[in-house]
C-alpha cells in the first residue's frame, strides 16, 4: 500500500501505485483520466515523477534528479487543463499540487521533502551529492542559498509579469537577495569548485527571469559580468539542456502539447482551427525571432 510522504503518511487503500495494474488502469474498474503512457512492469526500485514542465518547482526537483544522474519516468501534469483537479491525480497529492515524486511504495508530495528524500536515500560513489554533509562550512553555506533562493516568490513575478507587462521595468529581485549573493566570493560556482543544490535554484531563477525579459535589465547589461558568466557555465550542463532546453522554445514547449490534448479530448470540429491557429502562431514565434536577432 502506498503512502504520501508529505507531512505524515496517509493509510489510504486507493492510491494508484497500488490500485493500478500494469495496463495503467483502476483494478476497481474506475478509469483513470491519466495521459496514456507506454505500459511497464511495477517495480520496487522505479521512479515517477508527476509534474507540468512550467512549474517553478517542479524544474527544480528535475533538475536535481538530473543532476544526480537517476532513471526517473515523467509524467507530464497541464495545470492550465487543470489535470491536477482530476480525481486520478488528487489520489496522488489531495493538495492539488506538482511535483509528486513516487519511489516504489513511498509517495512525497512537498518540494523541500523530496530534495531531502533524493539525497538521503540516492548517495554512492557514482551519484552526486548536491548537500555536502551536514555539520561542515559548506553545508552551512548551501543550505544559506537555499533558503535564500526559495524565499523568493517566483510564482508571484512570473503571474504578476504575465499580468501586468509594465512591471518588468522595475527590478522584481529584493535587493537584499542581489546584495547577499554578490557578496559571496566563490570559485566557479555558488559556493565553491563543486556544483550544488545552491546552484540549481539559482540557474532555476536566472531561465525564468530571461523567460520573463529582465535579464537584459538587471545581468546582460554588462552590470554583473560574474552573473552573466555563471549563467552561460549552468546553460551548458547536461541536466539544464534536457530539462529545461533552449531559451526561445520553452514558450513552445509548453503551448503545444497542451494544444494537441485539446485536439484529442475535443475531436474533430476543434482540430481544423486548433491546427490553423498553432500553425499561423508557430510561424508568426519563429518569424519574429528570426527578425529579432537580424535588425536588433
Amino acid at each position: 500500500m502506498a503512502s504520501s510522504n508529505n507531512v505524515t503518511p496517509t493509510n489510504c487503500s486507493w492510491w494508484p501505485i497500488s490500485a493500478m495494474d500494469e495496463d495503467g488502469k483502476i483494478t476497481d474498474g474506475e478509469e483513470s483520466q491519466e495521459p496514456t503512457i507506454e505500459p511497464k512492469p511495477f517495480s520496487k526500485d522505479r521512479l515517477v515523477l508527476y509534474h507540468w514542465t512550467q512549474s517553478f518547482s517542479s524544474q527544480k526537483v528535475r533538475l536535481v534528479i538530473n543532476e544526480k544522474g537517476l532513471m526517473c519516468e515523467e509524467r507530464d501534469v497541464s495545470l492550465p487543463l487543470t489535470e491536477h483537479k482530476e480525481p486520478w491525480f488528487m489520489r496522488l497529492n489531495l493538495g492539488e499540487e506538482v511535483p509528486v515524486f513516487i519511489h516504489g511504495d513511498i509517495i512525497v508530495s512537498d518540494y523541500n521533502q523530496i530534495i531531502e528524500y533524493l539525497e538521503t536515500n540516492f548517495v554512492g560513489d557514482t551519484v552526486a551529492r548536491l548537500i555536502p554533509e551536514a555539520g561542515t562550512p559548506m553545508h552551512a553555506r548551501v543550505q544559506q542559498y537555499r533558503e535564500l533562493l526559495d524565499s523568493l516568490p517566483m510564482d508571484a513575478y512570473t503571474h504578476g509579469c504575465i499580468l501586468h507587462p509594465e512591471l518588468t521595468t522595475d527590478s522584481m529581485i529584493p535587493k537584499y537577495a542581489t546584495a547577499e549573493i554578490r557578496s559571496q566570493k566563490c570559485d566557479l560556482w555558488l559556493c565553491g569548485p563543486e556544483f550544488t543544490l545552491a546552484d540549481v535554484c539559482l540557474g532555476a531563477t536566472l531561465h525564468r527571469l530571461k523567460f520573463l525579459g529582465l535579464s537584459k535589465k538587471y545581468w546582460e547589461d554588462g552590470s554583473r559580468p560574474n552573473l552573466q558568466l555563471f549563467f552561460e557555465r549552468v546553460q551548458k550542463r547536461y541536466a539544464f539542456r534536457k530539462v529545461l532546453g533552449d531559451i526561445h522554445t520553452t514558450l513552445l514547449s509548453a503551448v503545444l502539447p497542451n494544444a494537441f490534448r485539446m485536439v484529442k479530448k475535443k475531436p474533430p470540429s476543434f482540430f481544423g482551427a486548433s491546427f490553423l491557429m498553432g500553425s499561423l502562431g508557430g510561424m508568426g514565434y519563429f518569424a519574429y525571432w528570426f527578425l529579432k536577432k537580424k535588425y536588433m
